[in-house]
């Protein structure tokens, strides 16, 4: 089973670096049903493993002028704040198969939105920063719940809100995942979780290394290309969690 876990560490972080998302949504099932690692436990290793392997990728991104620095703004100040309560406060009074189902229902939302051909609004992200601080709140509630960066919220509001293309949402995205999940991790070394380290460091070794990967093949795959990809992956995972938890009754 562990090198089933090493294998989906690679394919998380090629879909990281190609479409933003499909971290801690690929990461916690993987860990959950494969692993058979306490879904809280598995809730924090996704946050520690996104959160440095986002960080590589900001890296990259970041030469190429990519990321929207008004939107990590006003997303992450909101999103943080709201991570970090929900994450310290509530997650313990949601039960885990409430959380899964959540997860599962919110993924196939955001994957209709993706699929559906929208026309962008005409105004970007820095016009509306008030509707993108309130969208972060909501994302912020779903990180600190399901122990998720939030990719697979923040890309479909950047590209269907904010207007941004897929490509400059990708970017913008991994920005505010990396953030997310580090003050999440935070939570829980406060909160005195025991992680198993090598574990964790292995499977961020893995993931980094196919972030790197997914970044480079980005720059050839068309915009519109990347968000039906993100639409079709993330409704795939939300059907296989329902699936799972319906049958674990």
């Amino acid at each position: 089973m562990i090198v089933v876990l090493y294998v989906i560490a690679a394919l998380i972080g090629v879909s990281l670096g190609l479409i933003g998302a499909g971290g801690a949504i690929v990461a916690v099932p993987a860990f959950v049903y494969i692993g058979g690692i306490d879904p809280n436990l598995a809730d924090g290793y996704a946050l520690f493993i996104v959160a440095v392997a986002s960080a590589v990728a900001v890296i990259m991104q970041g030469r190429n002028n990519l990321i929207d620095w008004k939107a990590v703004l006003a997303f992450g100040s909101s999103t943080i704040v709201t991570l970090v309560v929900v994450r310290y406060y509530l997650d313990t009074f949601v039960p885990q198969n409430i959380q899964m189902i959540i997860f599962g229902a919110v993924l196939l939302l955001a994957a209709v939105g993706m699929l559906r051909k929208t026309t962008p609004p005409d105004t970007v992200t820095s016009s509306k920063p008030s509707l993108l601080a309130l969208y972060g709140i909501i994302v912020g509630v779903f990180s600190g719940l399901l122990g998720v960066g939030g990719g697979f919220l923040m890309t479909p509001a950047l590209v269907l809100w904010a207007g941004l293309d897929m490509k400059r949402a990708v970017a913008t995205s991994l920005v505010l995942i990396s953030i997310n999940s580090f003050a999440g991790v935070a939570t829980d070394m406060v909160d005195g979780l025991q992680y198993d380290w090598m574990l964790v460091f292995t499977f961020t070794a893995i993931t980094t290394a196919g972030i790197i990967i997914g970044t480079i093949l980005s720059r050839r795959i068309a915009g519109s290309q990347l968000k039906a990809g993100f639409g079709w992956f993330v409704g795939l995972i939300g059907i296989l969690v329902l699936v799972m938890e319906l049958l674990s009754y």
